[in-house]
């Protein structure tokens, strides 16, 4: 008698980065690459913003036990709002511009490989994070300039790290820091910063690591807080966050907290994994410790 397959659900964000290509995708998962004596695999596409929740929440209910997230870190994040705390196990399909978790979590972005990996299924449990208990995020969020960026970035249909890196220079000279209070694990910290990132993975995304000694799975998150540099600094301390050594410049100060609340004097714009969200309030996040389950490599 045949061993049962298990389902497996691809959820496909078409317009994710620059890299997905539809076609050739099916045809990967068409018999060449996904393990067909393992897996019955269904592919749906998403078609609007927080369709893959819906998709994801309706797999969920029907008992699917894998479902891959193809695109980038804003579909996954979307995937995963779905599964937190129901065993469910997320798998990932880098095909995002930043690809942050991914690089985080060491799954190639090679998607052949990348399929290899969901093959072989080993599965580890990581960290989310909750912000004001109505959202949370895998990999990084941030306010000031960073989400100010994102925005742009989302709004200028152009993907890619050059396009990222044109809205840092032309938007970086006339933008004002903004007062924050932090209370970490309830101690009040006062700053006047460019921008705040809270970090679970160590990196935005495009391999640039903010918060180098950030975990995924240590129950902490790590918060950044960066001050604004002269303009012509920027070309000195910009490389540093490619190597993981942007603290030892003298604009980044780390503190590792489980619960921040976040009270600030401008700007409503959140980037929650690489997404510009608007939250109106002060913001509260909370650390979920293993609380999502993730296919990576051995």
């Amino acid at each position: 008698m045949e061993p049962r397959k298990a389902n497996i659900l691809f959820i496909v964000n078409p317009k994710a980065g620059i890299t997905i290509k539809s076609k050739l995708f099916i045809r990967l998962l068409a018999g060449h690459y996904l393990d067909s004596e393992r897996y019955m695999p269904e592919i749906q596409f998403t078609q609007y913003v927080s369709h893959a929740t819906e998709i994801a929440n309706e797999a969920v209910k029907n008992g699917i036990p894998t479902i891959v997230a193809v695109g980038g870190d804003g579909t996954i994040n979307e995937v995963a709002s779905a599964l937190v705390n129901t065993g469910t196990v997320m798998g990932i399909l880098p095909t995002g511009s930043g690809n942050g978790l991914a690089h985080h979590l060491k799954i190639p972005m090679n998607l052949i490989s990348a399929l290899r990996v969901i093959n072989k299924g080993n599965s580890k449990l990581i960290d989310t994070i909750s912000i004001n208990n109505s959202r949370l995020f895998t990999s990084i969020a941030g306010i000031g300039f960073d989400a100010m960026v994102a925005e742009k970035f989302a709004s200028s249909g152009v993907r890619g790290l050059f396009s990222y890196m044109r809205i840092i220079i032309q938007e970086f000279k006339n933008y004002q820091p903004v007062d924050y209070e932090m209370v970490l694990d309830g101690k009040i910290y006062n700053k006047n910063a460019l921008f705040i990132s809270f970090a679970n993975s160590d990196q935005f995304g495009f391999r640039s690591r903010i918060a180098p000694q950030a975990r995924i799975d240590d129950g902490w998150l790590d918060v950044c807080v960066v001050t604004k540099p002269s303009f012509f600094k920027v070309f000195f301390i910009a490389p540093r966050v490619f190597v993981g050594t942007v603290g030892k410049t003298g604009y980044a100060e780390y503190f590792k907290a489980k619960e921040v609340e976040i009270r600030r004097s401008g700007g409503s714009q959140v980037n929650i994994d690489g997404e510009a969200v608007t939250i109106e309030q002060d913001m509260k996040l909370k650390i979920n410790p293993l609380s999502l389950r993730v296919i990576v490599k051995d």
